[in-house]
C-alpha cells in the first residue's frame, strides 16, 4: 500500500499535475483508517489510497479540493462531537455515520514546480537552463540541433518546437532563444499554449517584424502585446550569462508577485444529502445510489444505502 502511494505520488509529480495528499494522524475506534494511512486526491475528486471507510471520503475529498484551490494545508478532525475544534489551523467536521469513531487527517496540496522552457540553442538559453536548475526549477529544452535521447545535467530535451505533448500547467515560462534559427517557428509554438510568461531574446526591431508575421497568421494583438521583449529586467546585462540572469530575475519577480495561488480552480459541484446520516455526497461521483419513485437518493457508504432500502419510509422527508 505504501509503495503504491509513492508510485502514484511520483507519477503525478513528474506529470506536473496538481493533487493533494491526505494522511491519518490520529484515529479512534471503530474507524477503519489507522494512523499513518495515506491517500492521494486528484483535482477531479478521485482518490487513490486508503484513509478509512466511505463516511470519511466525501469530507476529505471536498476539503482537499478546497485546499488545492487556496494553496493552504490543514488538519481536519472528524468525530461525533459537535463542538468546534480549537485553533485556526484545525477544521472540525461531525461524524454522521452511525458507527461513530473519530479521525484526524492532515491534508496538503502538491503543486508543480516552476517550469522554464527554452526554445532554441544559444549561449543565453544554455545559461538560463543551468541557472534555473540551480533554483530547483524544472527545465525543458526544445532544440532542433540535438537528439531526443540526450540528457545533459538533468535537463529534459526534446527535438523540435512541438509543445503539444507537454503539460504546461502554471507556473510555466517560455523563453525563445533561437538567434535567427527558427525564430518564427519557435514563436508560433510559444503562442500555441497558454502560459504565465513568454519572452523573446532578440532586438526590438527584429521582434516587430516577427510580430507582423505572427499577426498575419492569426496571433491576437493582446497576446503579442504581453510578449516580453527585450527579455529580462534591465540590469545592464552584457554577457550571455548576465542576460540569462536578467531573464530569470524577471521570471522570479513575476512568479513571486502572484498573490493569488490557486493553480486549481474550485468548481461548483452538485451535492445531495445522504437521507440516513445527513452527510453531503458529491452527485457526479457517488458510488451508492438508489432510485425510488422516480427520485435518486445518494449515500456516503453501502451501510447507509442498505438501511435506506430496507425501510425507506423511515428516511423519507414528508412533502
Amino acid at each position: 500500500m505504501l509503495e503504491d502511494f509513492f508510485i502514484e505520488f511520483l507519477k503525478l509529480k513528474n506529470a506536473r499535475e496538481t493533487f493533494a495528499t491526505a494522511m491519518v494522524v490520529q484515529h479512534g475506534t471503530p474507524i477503519s483508517g489507522k494512523t499513518g494511512d495515506k491517500a492521494i486526491i486528484r483535482s477531479d475528486g478521485s482518490i487513490h489510497g486508503w484513509i478509512g471507510g466511505g463516511c470519511t471520503h466525501p469530507i476529505v475529498i471536498e476539503e482537499a479540493l478546497a485546499l488545492m484551490a487556496s494553496g493552504k494545508s490543514r488538519l481536519i478532525n472528524i468525530d461525533p462531537e459537535t463542538k468546534s475544534a480549537e485553533g485556526a489551523e484545525v477544521k472540525h467536521f461531525q461524524m454522521t455515520c452511525h458507527s461513530g469513531g473519530s479521525l484526524s487527517v492532515y491534508i496538503e496540496p502538491v503543486f508543480p514546480k516552476p517550469l522554464i522552457v527554452v526554445l532554441g540553442d544559444s549561449p543565453v538559453g544554455q545559461s538560463l537552463l543551468k541557472l534555473a536548475a540551480n533554483l530547483d526549477y524544472e527545465t525543458l529544452w526544445l532544440t532542433e540541433n540535438r537528439s531526443t535521447d540526450q540528457h545533459e545535467e538533468g535537463k529534459r530535451i526534446a527535438n523540435g518546437f512541438d509543445l503539444e505533448s507537454f503539460n504546461l500547467e502554471d507556473p510555466s515560462f517560455l523563453v525563445v532563444c533561437t538567434q535567427g534559427e527558427g525564430d518564427l517557428e519557435a514563436l508560433q509554438a510559444a503562442f500555441s499554449r497558454s502560459v504565465s510568461y513568454r519572452a523573446f531574446v532578440g532586438s526590438h526591431k527584429k521582434m516587430e517584424a516577427l510580430k507582423k508575421e505572427l499577426s498575419e497568421e492569426g496571433v491576437c494583438s493582446g497576446k503579442l502585446g504581453k510578449l516580453h521583449n527585450p527579455a529580462g529586467l534591465d540590469i545592464n546585462a552584457r554577457t550571455p550569462s548576465e542576460i540569462a540572469l536578467s531573464i530569470l530575475a524577471e521570471i522570479v519577480q513575476q512568479l513571486r508577485s502572484e498573490t493569488e495561488k490557486p493553480t486549481v480552480t474550485a468548481t461548483e459541484t452538485e451535492k445531495a444529502i445522504d437521507p440516513v446520516c445527513g452527510m453531503e455526497v458529491r452527485v457526479e461521483d457517488a458510488r451508492y445510489v438508489s432510485l425510488l419513485e422516480g427520485k435518486h437518493f445518494y449515500f456516503c457508504c453501502s451501510g447507509c444505502k442498505t438501511k435506506f432500502e430496507k425501510a425507506p419510509q423511515n428516511f423519507m422527508v414528508a412533502g
